[in-house]
């Protein structure tokens, strides 16, 4: 700010002085230039979904249940350690670009890829618990734990305990904390359902847990259920 003393400054009656002030505003014309630029979005993840989607220039194949895929190494090997493993060491995958897969529907497999490919996976809210089992498998732990939270958001009365037994075994941390807050929460009507049964007959630690954890809340002796 610059002050200018106007010319016919001077005090005046009221003991008051008077000047006259301009004001210089800078601005960098190569800002303003720059905001006129849109970037387009990254399309990516769009673009190699569609070599997926498309069978674009594919150099391997993954047969599961008679049915079979077409994929492309590089992106396999990039996107999931145990296909890198496959096609980056001395095994019979690398030599035939053929991957026989067992133990997995064609639709889990269909998913996984989708996922390889773009990171989505539309329908994993439909096989939550299968995709786990097959992300848990080829390490992939970002689409791991979005089943993961899938199935947090899935739990009900009838399936509580069965999924507390699925969050043990695949290592669901998350999961298996909220599948025992649902059942201590429901426990009278979870011990109702077949579920329950499984984890009396053949789980009887993870009653332990289920016990603990109330004790832990410190909910009073009168209020805890009777699990033995």
């Amino acid at each position: 700010e610059e002050k200018i003393p106007h010319p016919a400054a001077e005090m005046t009656s009221d003991d008051h002085f008077y000047t006259q002030c301009k004001l210089h505003l800078l601005h960098s014309p190569e800002n303003t230039q720059r905001s006129q630029v849109k970037v387009p979005e990254c399309s990516m993840a769009d673009d190699l979904g569609d070599l997926w989607d498309q069978s674009l220039l594919p150099d391997c194949s993954l047969v599961v249940a008679g049915q079979e895929f077409q994929a492309h190494k590089a992106i396999l090997a990039a996107r999931c350690p145990v296909f890198r493993a496959m096609f980056t060491h001395n095994m019979m995958e690398r030599q035939t670009n053929r991957v026989e897969i067992h133990e997995m529907e064609p639709e889990v497999l269909k998913e996984l890829l989708t996922f390889i490919y773009s990171g989505k996976a539309p329908n994993l809210q439909d096989m939550a618990a299968e995709l786990l089992v097959a992300a848990d498998m080829y390490l992939l732990e970002r689409l791991k734990r979005m089943c993961e939270e899938a199935l947090c958001r899935s739990l009900t009365v009838e399936n509580a305990a069965e999924i507390l037994i699925f969050a043990d075994l695949y290592l669901t941390p998350n999961l298996k904390e909220k599948s025992i807050t649902f059942i201590n929460q429901y426990s009278s009507d979870v011990m109702r359902t077949p579920g329950w049964k499984t984890i009396q007959k053949g789980h009887p630690y993870l009653m332990a847990e289920l016990f603990h954890s109330l004790v832990s809340a410190g909910a009073s002796p009168s209020k805890r259920p009777r699990f033995f």
